[in-house]
């Protein structure tokens, strides 16, 4: 990600759980100077965070810089929004902040997303192995299973593998094994957690390509509940790459998002985190990449209908 320009302060409206997150997002990176402090109503209440100082509304108002809103409901949001605009300050989303700082909006949502999946996911990643989770994925009557079933194991590349929660599904099923995430957490833990298999590879990648894979040599690709985050031009990026290393004839399956109810959509700002995609510009895209599209499935997740999508493609 480009550097951000520190000449640009601004104030994080809200120190709840939110607030902090973004803060340590930004001084993870080295622009905590960026921030001036933060503005709360409970401001009396609040010690400084990570000494940022946290101030009343009128007194980060007289600052004279804009207010990023680590509110997430909707609601509160649009009346915070209404009063900053009603009392002539500027302000802006986490998802629309790259444009102030200067910096590129894929580059940065893709940074942010790594950023809040480093060590703030222990809880998901551990619930996310129980099996009621696992059944979405795996269970005898799972969409996800009939169209994993069509896959060539010789040589299958996991992408975005998280801690390995879904490995031990197909692990004796496979030839070789390459486990592929952006971060080096992960990827350790899978490390620690496969040490006894000697056909499980690793690899911590970029985020957008898998450059250093050889081409022409897998027989499938997967991955699930990770790419319904992705920005579409990391998409795109992905499926060219994809399309590079596959082997002629090989199979890809990916489980996208389907929503396309906000063009804003993104991980920072959007149901379950789903970014701007429908099943119709998924499989534009992977045609564009070479791909021929076998099957789509749209399927629901949660309460939300309709909302992703799993696509099966061939080269």
């Amino acid at each position: 990600m480009n550097a951000f320009k520190k000449e640009k302060p601004f104030i994080i409206y809200g120190l709840g759980e939110r607030g902090k997150i973004y803060y340590d997002f930004f001084a993870d990176r080295g622009f905590g100077g960026c921030v001036a402090g933060f503005c709360d109503q409970r401001y009396l209440e609040m010690e400084p965070y990570r000494e940022k100082p946290c101030y009343s509304y009128d007194a980060a108002k007289a600052l004279g810089v804009p207010f990023l809103l680590s509110v997430l409901d909707r609601d509160s949001f649009s009346q915070i929004a209404q009063k900053l605009t009603a009392d002539g300050c500027c302000y802006y989303g986490m998802e629309d902040i790259a444009d102030y700082l200067g910096v590129d909006k894929v580059a940065f949502n893709r940074a942010y997303i790594a950023f809040f999946h480093d060590g703030r996911m222990d809880n998901y990643y551990s619930s996310a192995e129980e099996k009621r989770n696992l059944d979405i994925f795996w269970g005898e009557h799972s969409d996800f299973l009939h169209l994993f079933r069509q896959l060539d194991l010789t040589e299958v590349i996991e992408l975005a593998c998280g801690r390995g929660r879904h490995v031990g599904q197909y692990l004796d099923s496979a030839g070789s094994v390459t486990l592929v995430d952006i971060l080096e957490k992960n990827i350790a833990a899978c490390q620690e957690r496969f040490r006894a298999y000697r056909n499980v590879h690793y690899y911590c990648n970029n985020g957008f390509d898998l450059k250093q894979l050889e081409s022409g040599k897998y027989t499938a690709l997967f991955s699930y509940d990770a790419m319904v985050h992705f920005e579409m031009m990391d998409i795109y990026q992905y499926l060219k790459d994809i399309y590079r290393v596959c082997a002629k004839g090989g199979r890809v399956l990916i489980h996208h998002s389907n929503y396309a109810q906000d063009y804003k959509a993104s991980f920072l700002n959007s149901p379950h985190g789903r970014s701007y995609m429908t099943d119709g510009i998924f499989a534009y895209l992977a045609f564009r990449s070479g791909f021929k599209i076998l099957e789509q499935k749209v399927i629901s997740w949660g309460e939300s209908r309709d909302i992703d999508c799993i696509t099966l493609l061939e080269k």
